[in-house]
């Protein structure tokens, strides 16, 4: 084996050891969202607002992080950012307004653009140098990471600890292997080579944009049922945190599981057949969720949404990369703008809607955009 081979080996495994540490700390705040939202006092609405912080930093530091990666090299940004990143995360539970947390969760979302983009850099330049397709299930190790912050958390809460001590401790568990991991990674030696297109500026094409309205449908379901899980369960069966842990632990477990499995289907059955097929299950899922009479009903609606949205973004990207018209950089990085806007607009429409809904009537909402994904979901095929 040459030397190049056993460094692109070494890669792989480290930088799936990257996508997994990382959101641990991030699993971790997921489940204690609901008692932050009791010690502020404040409505679903209102909450909704604070809520759309860490989307909203992580796309206007997108806008500048493409261009530091270039300067700087992804390796170096991703220490930076993992460091920032995992020391910050406890930071939203000392807020002790709605402002201050939209501001904390805000300076969150900053510091995770650098380690969302630096690490699929890092993971597409290790996928090429190894020969090996490890980016699905990088996807699928980062998904684990979060169910494992989560069911952490989950169990500090059990044990009487609060969300600042819970998301301090899982942080500081996270915090070091990440670092080390990632210091220990070796960029490729290929020049990065920007795609730029010979025309200047091209309109998306009408493909494109379906396969974008594709991923606004399925991230629009994820990010609100990542934000309000825990508050549909405290408020519609009041109960306790640690069974809205689990709520959302079983979301995130099928999610794992759908991503992690997302090779294997997508060698077996058509792309747009797959595609329709998640999104049925996502919609048969929220719709238990509305209408879900107990605690043990709305489990098996988390546990289908999370399967039937875990493969959407996987194949958003593949799909748009092919699109003809402008490369493939410009293609998926369009979708992943849209894609993110799902993330922003979800919890936000959500909490509005169960201010005069309910929380039941809230997730409502979900089932139009699942409907479009569906509809678009034939954009998916290869042309």
């Amino acid at each position: 084996m040459t030397q190049q081979a056993v460094l692109g080996a070494r890669d792989v495994n480290l930088i799936r050891g990257v996508f997994f540490l990382q959101p641990i700390a991030l699993g971790a705040w997921f489940p204690r969202i609901a008692e932050i939202q009791q010690r502020l006092q404040v409505s679903e609405g209102e909450f909704a607002l604070a809520l759309v912080g860490m989307p909203v930093g992580l796309l206007i530091m997108l806008m500048f992080a493409g261009r530091l990666t270039e300067k700087f090299g992804a390796r170096q940004l991703l220490i930076i950012g993992l460091f920032a990143f995992i020391c910050l995360m406890p930071l939203p539970t000392y807020a002790s307004s709605i402002l201050e947390l939209f501001v904390y969760l805000a300076v969150v979302g900053s510091s995770l653009a650098f380690v969302e983009l630096c690490m699929n850099v890092i993971a597409d330049k290790t996928e090429r140098k190894s020969g090996q397709l490890i980016m699905s299930g990088c996807h699928g190790l980062w998904s684990l990471g979060v169910l494992v912050g989560s069911l952490i958390s989950s169990g500090f809460s059990w044990v009487g600890y609060g969300p600042s001590e819970s998301i301090l401790m899982v942080s500081g568990m996270a915090l070091l292997p990440a670092l080390f991991t990632s210091y220990s990674l070796t960029e490729g030696r290929e020049p990065d080579v920007a795609e730029k297109s010979e025309d200047g500026f091209q309109m998306p094409s009408g493909a494109l944009v379906a396969v974008c309205f594709f991923a606004f449908g399925i991230t629009m379901t994820e990010g609100a049922i990542a934000d309000w899980s825990a508050i549909y369960v405290t408020d519609l069966f009041d109960l306790s945190a640690g069974y809205a842990g689990i709520a959302y632990s079983t979301f995130a477990m099928m999610l794992t599981f759908g991503r992690l499995t997302g090779d294997w289907l997508r060698s077996r059955v058509e792309v747009q057949v797959a595609a329709a097929g998640i999104v049925v299950l996502a919609l048969i899922g929220v719709g238990i969720l509305v209408f879900s009479p107990n605690y043990a009903v709305s489990l098996l609606g988390f546990g289908l949404v999370g399967l039937g949205v875990s493969g959407g973004f996987p194949l958003a990207v593949t799909a748009a990369a092919e699109k003809p018209g402008r490369s493939a950089a410009a293609n998926v990085g369009l979708m992943t703008q849209i894609a993110l806007g799902g993330f922003l607009v979800g919890p936000l429409v959500i909490g509005y809607a169960a201010d005069h809904l309910g929380i039941q009537g809230g997730f409502m909402l979900m089932l139009p955009a699942l409907v479009l994904s569906l509809f678009m979901s034939r954009s998916l095929i290869k042309r």
